[in-house]
C-alpha cells in the first residue's frame, strides 16, 4: 500500500485495489509518514513476567507453608 501511495495515487484507488477500507490505508499512510514505517507490532497487553503453570506452583507452595515468600519462589523459577 505504501509503495502505491508513494506512486502519487490516490487512498480511494489503493483501497480499492487491496480490497480494504479507505480508513485503513489513511491510517496506515499517515503511520508511515509520522514514524517511517507501516508496520504494527501485534501487542495483547503488558507482558507477564510469569506463566499461568508458575502462577499456580507459586501459589500452591505458598499455601503448604513454605518459609519462602512468593517473590522468591518467583525468582527461583
Amino acid at each position: 500500500m505504501i509503495g502505491k501511495l508513494e506512486e502519487a495515487r490516490t487512498v480511494t484507488s489503493v483501497a480499492a485495489e487491496f480490497g480494504s477500507n479507505k480508513s485503513v490505508v489513511s491510517r496506515a499512510w499517515k503511520a508511515f509518514q509520522t514514524t517511517g514505517t507501516a508496520v504494527r507490532k501485534v501487542n495483547s497487553g503488558r507482558l507477564r513476567a510469569n506463566t499461568a503453570g508458575n502462577d499456580r506452583y507459586i501459589i500452591l507452595q505458598v499455601k503448604r507453608g513454605r518459609q519462602q515468600s512468593a517473590s522468591v519462589i518467583a525468582q527461583q523459577l
